[in-house]
């Protein structure tokens, strides 16, 4: 699988085998992915290769069917991809991989002493620890438009408009029992209610919108 992903990166660019103008473009950008950089090069007047970095950090807190909960989102990409220039102007079609190592994750905390799972209301002194995460895809593919080639020098605006397709988010809810809790595989069933609804909730997911504005220089 990545060999192909590496290969939809690459095979834009064999296309035109034409002399390279070996300019290379430095960048800054922000947008659906966090802020990043962003390093291209360029191998003819319609092909280049680009490395991107994004990420992007924010908590929050929020009280749901009486329990505080301590949320925490990580975005973390990295992509390597082919752009083809078909105009030979600054208009290009990209397409290639990205290393996707976004996460959400939340801690639960009781309020009023109760929590509430699936419905079901248990003593905070029944529940030991309520985690919940959301993974995604380590590798997933990307395609894309947008605008910027590293050709002339100078500064200049780059933007990009695409999708990650992530792949189907995967989720995981960790609830423990205490010494006191009078029906544990109750409480761990409730929870594995929550986590299947958790997962439905989390469909549309599986295609991430790539949106960002920046600028670049070339030298």
């Amino acid at each position: 699988m990545r060999r192909l992903l590496v290969a939809a990166a690459v095979l834009p660019l064999l296309a035109f085998p034409g002399v390279a103008p070996a300019d290379t473009s430095l960048g800054i950008r922000a947008g659906t992915l966090g802020g990043g950089v962003d390093l291209s090069y360029a191998l003819s007047q319609r092909a280049a290769v680009r490395l991107n970095a994004d990420g992007y950090n924010r908590t929050q807190s929020k009280t749901h069917d009486n329990i505080d909960y301590d949320m925490k989102l990580k975005l973390q990409t990295g992509s390597l991809l082919g752009d083809w220039f078909p105009f030979a102007n600054n208009f290009r079609i990209s397409a290639g991989a990205m290393l996707n190592r976004n996460k959400f994750s939340m801690k639960g905390q009781p309020t009023g002493g109760t929590y509430t799972i699936n419905g079901t209301t248990y003593p905070a002194s029944d529940v030991g620890s309520f985690d919940a995460a959301v993974d995604f895809n380590k590798v997933a593919p990307y395609f894309g438009i947008g605008y910027g080639r590293p050709i002339n020098s100078g500064l200049s605006l780059i933007f990009d408009l695409g999708v990650m397709s992530q792949g189907s988010p995967k989720s995981k809810i960790d609830v423990t029992c205490t010494s006191s809790t009078p029906n544990c595989s109750q409480l761990q069933s409730d929870a594995a209610a929550e986590q299947s609804k958790l997962d439905d909730s989390l469909h549309s997911f599986k295609y991430y919108p790539v949106i960002s504005l920046g600028l670049a220089y070339t030298f």
